[in-house]
């Protein structure tokens, strides 16, 4: 091997393994919940949980989907992971499926943006070192 490309082979393979460290990550806790509008089940609206106080370390926003049964399981970092201990303030958006396929969610809001703002949600939630389930949120839109 030429003796130029050794040092940066090794400079490489360094970088490398200096990087393969895992970075230290918030715990998160199962967190379950329904969603209901006007009393019946919301399928695929998103449930967005925003931390009351930001902390500089808190660059996630925990969220999730509804299932047909308007039923939802919070994800921060990966699936279906749960959320860190906190508060939170709720907030819910329910977009029209859109696209060819009917599989995006970019239509309009069916709840025509009264639940998406953090800063006025009314629905705030405290979330602690242990698996919770929420009580049902029955959004009202009349």
């Amino acid at each position: 091997m030429n003796l130029f490309y050794r040092p940066v082979m090794v400079f490489f393979v360094f970088l490398l393994l200096a990087g393969c460290g895992a970075p230290k990550r918030t715990p998160t806790f199962p967190v379950k919940g329904k969603v209901l509008v006007n009393g019946k089940p919301a399928a695929d609206l998103f449930v967005y949980f925003h931390p009351s106080s930001k902390k500089d370390d808190q660059s996630f926003i925990p969220y999730a989907q509804t299932n047909e049964e308007g039923d939802f399981q919070l994800s921060t970092f990966k699936n279906g992971d749960g959320i860190p201990a906190g508060d939170y303030l709720v907030t819910f958006e329910w977009r029209e499926k859109s696209g060819t396929f009917k599989n995006q969610f970019q239509g309009p809001d069916r709840l025509k943006g009264r639940f998406i703002k953090p800063e006025s949600s009314t629905f705030k939630v405290t979330i602690t070192n242990e698996s919770t389930i929420l009580e049902t949120f029955d959004l009202k839109t009349r």
